[in-house]
């Protein structure tokens, strides 16, 4: 099932610019967890454990456990490595892969919290004020993949469904302000990706196809074709925390959020000839070849969203600790900004690259509610084992209109096909750290997700390993730092949609990451 769910996240992203999908949602919506070096360290299995800086946006009662004042600055690294095969056909035999990585700095989190001591041998013994920003998403990948097709191109397709659009209507850039074209359509028609035959001006031929003597159109000859994605960006969540600590054994924190999200994404298709003899055209009464053409198309994606968030502590026996957190749904206000261009080159003439206006649009999501509960065990000061579970409800997740406070509007059917396909994720995570003298400790953490679709498989899970260490000064000093690596699973996409009786090619792609993070942190 994830290979028809990366097919459609290729398509309606890249064929259908502002139209807003369920794929699109979860990408925006979904939560992995960065924060400090300990919380990723320790898988971010932190309901329960709290005490720092990372956990406070998973559980707000964490910040009244530590007992003291810190703040924390933690810089990384982010690695994303891509393997990428091709086949000339879907479903067909890959190549070999292509491999490829893109390196990003990050900052996972910064931020303080200031705890106020009561002075009391009972009740309400403290509270800590904080203010924290802890990264909740990166977005890092780079992919390449290409090979040669000998029965469809990227240009038959655009020929095919262009077909039926008057050439008089679209050849012009008024026609990119007409609701009832499609700007991939102008644009392949204006950059010469296509262009008209017969006798009417509303049948088109891809540049890579020929009119063979008994009607029929095909590919000219063998072709090669590459395609590129790049992905960046990032969500982080700033919050404002207030957290009580009752007798050192219950404690209640709430957070206040503000999540910002920012998403970009290039990809390119690109095709060119493997004997551009294959490939006599006239144009405008001069014989000539095609050699290689290529569409773009870039997207720019920010937005910010406010919620809340409610946690608790229990210490019910020594040792033992259970935590619970539940947040409400995120309410984003989110602009898309897009632009797609294009160039075709022939032999002996100069081309120019053609583009279209820039895309905006702005609209509203709702993100999913969710919780998570989490048990926790200590062994003195020298060792400690904590599990959490998180569960988040895809299928509550809303599209709505800008400009409209209540309803939906032209969001109903995207809206209803959520409910219908999108599921619910479990997020499951466990962490151990062990100090072998007070000074120092070690950690390694461990969890695995489900994927937000209703279809998805076992196949679909998402899993990540982390080691890491920590180092305490007798002052005010601490150090802590972790290297964490996951596994995403494998997708596919169709760079194009299957036309006549020939398939798209088809993109396998295997992605993992690592992180390497070093928080520093002071006492006070």
């Amino acid at each position: 099932m994830k290979k028809i769910l990366a097919i459609s996240v290729f398509c309606l992203a890249a064929l259908s610019a502002g139209a807003q999908t369920m794929y699109d949602a979860i990408n925006y919506a979904d939560y992995n967890y960065y924060g400090t070096a300990r919380s990723a360290a320790l898988g971010n299995a932190m309901t329960a454990v709290g005490g720092d800086l990372g956990s406070v946006g998973i559980n707000p009662a964490g910040s009244a456990v530590a007992g003291f004042s810190q703040f924390t600055l933690t810089p990384g690294l982010s690695i994303a490595s891509t393997s990428s095969s091709y086949a000339p056909v879907a479903y067909g035999t890959f190549g070999s892969p292509t491999p490829d990585s893109q390196t990003r700095f990050i900052m996972p989190n910064f931020g303080f919290i200031l705890q106020s001591d009561l002075r009391r041998d009972y009740g309400l013994k403290s509270f800590t004020f904080g203010m924290t920003v802890n990264m909740t998403n990166v977005f890092n990948e780079r992919m390449t993949a290409g090979g040669t097709n000998n029965d469809s191109s990227m240009m038959g397709e655009m020929a095919y469904f262009a077909s039926g659009i008057p050439g008089s209507q679209i050849g012009t850039e008024e026609a990119y302000y007409n609701t009832n074209y499609s700007w991939r359509d102008i644009l392949a028609f204006q950059s010469g990706l296509i262009s008209n035959y017969g006798e009417g001006d509303d049948q088109y031929i891809g540049s890579t196809e020929l009119i063979y003597d008994d009607g029929t159109i095909g590919l000219g000859g063998p072709i090669k074709q590459s395609y590129y994605r790049q992905r960046t960006g990032s969500k982080a969540d700033a919050v404002i925390n207030l957290a009580f600590n009752w007798n050192d054994r219950f404690y209640l924190g709430g957070n206040i959020g503000v999540a910002s999200l920012s998403f970009q994404e290039n990809i390119n298709r690109m095709e060119s000839a493997v004997n551009p003899d294959d490939f006599a055209l006239i144009i405008d009464d001069v014989e000539t070849t095609w050699l290689n053409g290529r569409e773009r198309y870039s997207l720019e994606t920010e937005g910010t969203g406010i919620y809340g968030k409610l946690g608790m502590i229990w210490l019910p026996v020594e040792g033992l600790r259970l935590g619970a957190a539940i947040k409400t749904p995120t309410l984003y206000s989110i602009s898309e900004r897009w632009l797609w261009d294009a160039v075709c080159n022939f032999d002996g003439f100069d081309t120019d690259q053609f583009e279209t206006p820039v895309g905006d649009y702005t609209y509203q999501l709702v993100s999913p509610f969710n919780f998570n509960l989490g048990a926790a065990y200590t062994m003195g000061n020298v060792a400690m084992l904590s599990v959490d579970w998180e569960r988040t409800d895809f299928r509550s997740m809303r599209f709505r209109e800008a400009d409209r406070s209540f309803g939906y509007g032209s969001f109903s059917e995207d809206n209803e096909y959520i409910r219908q396909n999108a599921g619910v994720t479990n997020n499951f995570r466990v962490g151990a750290e062990y100090k072998p003298v007070p000074a120092f400790a070690l950690r390694a953490g461990y969890s695995y997700k489900n994927y937000a679709e209703k279809a998805a498989g076992t196949k679909d899970l998402t899993h990540t390993a982390s080691l890491g260490f920590g180092y305490s000064s007798p002052g005010s000093f601490f150090l802590d730092a972790a290297v964490r690596y996951t596994q995403c699973p494998d997708s596919w996409y169709y760079p194009y949609d299957d036309y006549l009786e020939v398939r798209s090619p088809e993109v396998g792609i295997a992605k993992n990451m690592m992180d390497v993070i070093l928080t520093l942190g002071w006492r006070f």
